[in-house]
């Protein structure tokens, strides 16, 4: 869908309120249309559909908690640009890879429930890596165990494998491919 078949939505107090106080029918109204404009935005700056999901849902939930602790924008008008900032900003973490820290639920979580999702989606994204890794020719993944995993240093890593900086740029690059190319398809098949 594109950004000209969206209908522009207006938002009022009662909207907001609706949103605050966990209306159902609200919240999806709000997660589909933001839904589609955030798609359309990361799909210019992420290349991974799943780091855009990752994004969207992030900026969803902190939206909606942040929306709750203060009781809605002063200009319920605002609350598309409101969105847009909290996004940009998750973004911007993105790249500056805090991403790839644990996430550690809010303080203020009163039941387990949200811990216990958190949980399961993450041993579910690590048994999917897991999975994808071992079906990668041992180089590719002894390359991507060595850097991203064990965090060695470049030039160790060119040492081990008898190579030059250049072409473990090469190596790395064809190793993300082919993992990011069986981690989805192994999405797809499941």
């Amino acid at each position: 869908m594109t950004v000209s078949r969206v209908e522009r939505q207006t938002f009022d107090r009662k909207y907001v309120q609706r949103l605050i106080g966990g209306d159902l029918d609200t919240e999806t109204n709000f997660a589909e249309y933001f839904d589609t404009l955030l798609t359309v935005k990361l799909r210019m700056r992420l290349r991974s559909r799943e780091l855009i999901e990752d994004v969207k849902q992030e900026t969803f939930l902190r939206v909606l908690k942040l929306l709750r602790e203060r009781g809605g924008p002063d200009n319920p008008a605002s609350l598309g640009a409101y969105v847009n900032s909290v996004c940009n900003n998750i973004l911007f973490e993105t790249y500056r890879g805090q991403a790839k820290a644990p996430v550690e639920l809010p303080e203020d979580v009163e039941s387990g429930e949200e811990d216990a999702i958190t949980t399961l989606v993450s041993r579910e994204r690590t048994e999917q890596v897991r999975q994808a890794l071992s079906e990668l020719p041992a180089k590719e993944r002894e390359i991507l165990k060595q850097l991203f995993f064990e965090q060695r240093d470049k030039d160790e890593i060119c040492r081990s494998l008898r190579v030059d900086r250049g072409y473990l740029r090469v190596l790395v690059h064809r190793a993300k491919i082919k993992f990011r190319d069986t981690l989805l398809k192994n999405r797809v098949t499941a």
